[in-house]
């Protein structure tokens, strides 16, 4: 599992203002426990329920939700309460000079990006990915180095 308890014993980030004081974290870790580690031939993760809607107030209840949705917010508030970045300086984005080589432009934007987030989550589930605009009228190249979570893409329709 990404997250147990066991595994996360010091990285579990208590302070982090966005984040959930790591309830999150603790609620989701005591579930994969509860699923890979347990007896039971069925979980009813009720306690996990309730701790996702005290943090997520969309999630309370039993109304039907996006699954994108929860997972987008679950991998981020994952994400914010295993960080293990306390302090997060700020980092100012530049685009990247047109004459810098992507691979030397990808790691400087890539270890910026480290420098405010680094958790399993981090590690298992962010990337990153380059856009290039070139301007018609002046010529100038512009390369920013971006990074995501997780890409939409959508489905083609069979006709």
């Amino acid at each position: 599992a990404v997250v147990s308890t066991q595994s996360t014993g010091g990285e579990i980030n208590e302070k982090n203002p966005i984040g959930n004081k790591g309830d999150l974290a603790r609620a989701y870790g005591d579930l994969m426990k509860q699923l890979w580690c347990g007896n039971s031939s069925s979980v009813a993760p009720r306690y996990f329920k309730s701790v996702l809607g005290r943090c997520a107030p969309q999630f309370s209840g039993y109304m039907q939700q996006d699954s994108q949705e929860l997972m987008a917010f679950l991998l981020d508030g994952l994400h914010e309460d295993l960080n293990r970045i306390t302090n997060k300086p700020y980092i100012s984005q530049d685009d990247a000079h047109e004459n810098t080589a992507d691979s030397v432009a990808a790691k400087q934007a890539w270890d910026n990006h480290k420098k405010r987030n680094d958790s399993i989550i981090t590690d298992l589930f962010h990337g990153q990915y380059r856009s290039r605009l070139d301007c018609p009228d002046c010529n100038k190249i512009s390369k920013i180095f971006d990074p995501f979570m997780y890409l939409s893409v959508s489905l083609p329709r069979k006709e």
